[in-house]
């Protein structure tokens, strides 16, 4: 046997090290939240027909940026200010 031949089991031991690590940092119960949240969400999407405007947001590159989706017409924008998904609103409704 020479020096680049792998040892099936060591090399399993090693990966089924490092998974149990990962699992050990990742805060428990963080996943199985995140999916009944997002269960939960699209689940009332479906019941209440969706045709409601969807309006969040998140930071982009340390800068908050605003979301808005329309379900009417499949289009989402993004926006840097709530003033402007406010402003967006106001035209959006008188139009």
């Amino acid at each position: 046997m020479n020096s680049t031949t792998r040892h099936p089991n060591h090399d399993l031991q090693q990966n089924r090290q490092h998974l149990e690590a990962l699992v050990k940092q990742a805060p428990a119960g963080l996943g199985l939240k995140q999916l009944l949240t997002q269960l939960g969400e699209r689940t009332m999407r479906f019941l209440t027909g969706g045709s409601d405007l969807r309006i969040w947001q998140r930071t982009r590159n340390g800068q908050p940026t605003w979301f808005a989706h329309d379900p009417v017409t499949n289009r989402t924008r993004s926006f840097v200010s709530e003033q402007d998904v406010r402003q967006w609103l106001d035209r959006r409704y008188y139009e």
